[in-house]
């Protein structure tokens, strides 16, 4: 009897290690607190106690993440934003791209589900950046290269968990607005035109040389 009580807690302090290795909780904000169709955002960043609002800004995110090449992403284009101001509707301020975002909070006002449609007859392929403003903070997530299916609608979730002050494990900030950011992403052949390009700069420029 013993025995089996003995394993029945070591079941449970296993199973209580692993739901909090999974959710860390207040303070310990991660990529994976934005998920799509199931995936992680690829990067994440914090900028506390700024007066930085992503949606009239960039500068949450902009020199923080870096794409597959290394390189620091650019070319944002402001496509949406969602506020408590405006209760929660979707303003899409890219008319044309046939890219429609929207986002849902629970009643807590610290998460809920998101969602991307393309009404496009093809792909598409960008960066996309979530960049929340809640209490005086900004945390954004990077997805590298999304691909959104043809006349498809992606889901998936987001959470706050960052502090309003450090230390507090109570002061978890409620959404206050979030901004939808896009940037275009070369086509293989663009790649390949820009290393012929290059490749035939440095053999003009040997040329010039010899």
């Amino acid at each position: 009897m013993h025995t089996i009580l003995k394993a029945v807690l070591i079941s449970s302090l296993f199973a209580a290690t692993v739901a909090h290795a999974a959710n860390p909780g207040p303070g310990a904000s991660s990529a994976n607190d934005v998920t799509l169709t199931h995936h992680s955002a690829d990067q994440f960043a914090l900028v506390q106690g700024s007066q930085i609002n992503p949606v009239n800004s960039t500068a949450g995110f902009a020199s923080q993440f870096f794409g597959t090449t290394g390189v620091a992403a650019s070319d944002w284009v402001l496509a949406g934003t969602v506020e408590t101001s405006n209760n929660m509707v979707f303003s899409d301020k890219v008319l044309g791209d046939q890219l429609t975002f929207s986002l849902a909070q629970a009643q807590s006002g610290t998460n809920g589900t998101w969602s991307i449609t393309n009404s496009r007859n093809v792909n598409t392929v960008f960066d996309l950046v979530l960049s929340f403003h809640a209490g005086n903070n900004v945390g954004s997530f990077l997805f590298d290269h999304l691909t959104v299916g043809a006349g498809q609608t992606v889901t998936g979730d987001w959470l706050i968990q960052w502090l309003n002050n450090a230390g507090n494990a109570n002061s978890v900030p409620t959404f206050s607005n979030v901004a939808f950011y896009t940037a275009p992403v070369p086509e293989p052949s663009t790649y390949a035109m820009m290393l012929g390009g290059l490749a035939l700069m440095g053999y003009v420029a040997r040329r010039r040389k010899a």
